[in-house]
């Protein structure tokens, strides 16, 4: 009786060792699949066309996004203007969310503004838009740099 119980311990231990090597639906991308699967998109923004501006990403698939670029100028008639760039991203049937950008301006010529951020922005649908704060820009235009990689939408709930 008591070699069953050593022999039924040792393979549920061996099922349990089994069963975390399986890959999972959750399970994290590796380096390899990151580069499979790589994703980079420049999205040209001007003040002129005040509009989210659509990104596409393709059917079926999850955009991750690990990184936003910025680069640009900004001028106004007024004392400043800080520009800003908004990500509009949704995930499954969640409502939009809002994630907002500011790049600080160039040192030397403050009409220019840089950033480049790390991020980590999960999107099934992306938009990108101009926005400011202070005084209304007589000038504005950025290109908006967007990496990261793309993944399997997960299956529906039945």
């Amino acid at each position: 009786m008591k070699t069953h119980r050593i022999v039924l311990t040792g393979l549920l231990a061996l099922c349990g060792a089994l069963v975390t090597c399986l890959p999972s639906q959750t399970q994290a991308q590796t380096n390899s699949d990151i580069a499979k699967n790589a994703f980079a998109v420049t999205v040209p923004i001007n003040i002129n066309n005040f509009t989210f501006t659509p990104v596409t990403i393709p059917a079926g698939k999850r955009l991750a996004i690990q990184n936003v670029s910025l680069s640009g100028a900004a001028q106004t008639t007024g004392a400043y203007v800080v520009p800003i760039i908004i990500l509009a991203a949704t995930l499954g049937s969640d409502g939009q969310n809002l994630y907002y950008y500011a790049p600080t301006p160039y040192v030397t010529d403050p009409s220019q503004f840089y950033l480049s951020q790390p991020t980590t922005v999960y999107a099934d649908t992306l938009y990108a838009s101009p926005a400011f704060a202070g005084y209304t820009p007589s000038f504005m235009a950025f290109n908006v740099v967007i990496t990261g990689y793309l993944v399997d939408l997960p299956p529906a709930p039945k």
